[in-house]
């Protein structure tokens, strides 16, 4: 049976990190909040449910984007609407293939178990998901320079088009990085709540549905 809540809330992660991907490539801005919510996301490593990894009242930007993305409308998609769409789509192709690659997942597993141990000790309050907390760039770089190690030389590169002006700062770069990271995180717990693109086509308005009650 399709556990529409727990997808709803995977995808609303990804759509999320798509957006806020999305907006440090074209404007070098970003949300607080929202960035923190995913971050934080990659350390809960023994989680009891879906809402310890993704409190919802903090997936508000992935809600919108996933209801404003899956669901239908009269008018035409916006082409930033678009992009970030594809791009979540890109991830969940990687992240299938990285799932089927289990030298590499072991090897990422065990880095972000590592990081789950010392991030916190560092940060002793940073599960509580405070942006000033969380939001370290020293943090964001650790998270990206694992995409950059492991990721990056084991599978297709995702471009991710912007502003030369904001994709040349060195630390957008470690924050886009970092987010990509965070999406594969989201797709892997989608597909551990049951999700697959097979069944897209026919969850979706249950899906939509529930991120418009809670956008």
């Amino acid at each position: 049976m399709a556990n529409i809540k727990s997808e709803a809330i995977a995808l609303s992660a990804l759509f999320q990190c798509c957006t806020q991907i999305y907006r440090i490539a074209n404007t070098g801005y970003y949300d607080d909040a929202a960035l923190a919510c995913v971050l934080r996301s990659v350390l809960v490593t023994n989680p009891k449910t879906v809402e310890d990894i993704y409190p919802q009242d903090k997936l508000k930007v992935g809600f919108a984007q996933l209801s404003d993305s899956f669901g239908k409308s009269i008018s035409p998609k916006t082409m930033e609407n678009i992009e970030i769409t594809k791009m979540a789509l890109k991830v969940i192709s990687l992240t299938i293939t990285l799932l089927k690659n289990n030298k590499v997942l072991n090897r990422l597993s065990d880095e972000i178990d590592e990081l789950s141990k010392t991030i916190p000790e560092q940060y002793e309050n940073f599960f509580e998901g405070s942006p000033e907390v969380v939001n370290q760039q020293s943090t964001i770089r650790l998270f990206g320079t694992l995409y950059k190690s492991i990721i990056s030389p084991n599978f297709p590169k995702l471009l991710i088009c912007g502003k030369e002006s904001c994709l040349s700062i060195v630390e957008n770069q470690e924050k886009i990085r970092a987010l990509l990271l965070c999406a594969i995180r989201a797709v892997i717990l989608w597909r551990q709540v049951g999700g697959r693109r097979r069944y897209l086509f026919f969850r979706r308005a249950q899906i939509v549905e529930y991120a418009q009650a809670h956008s």
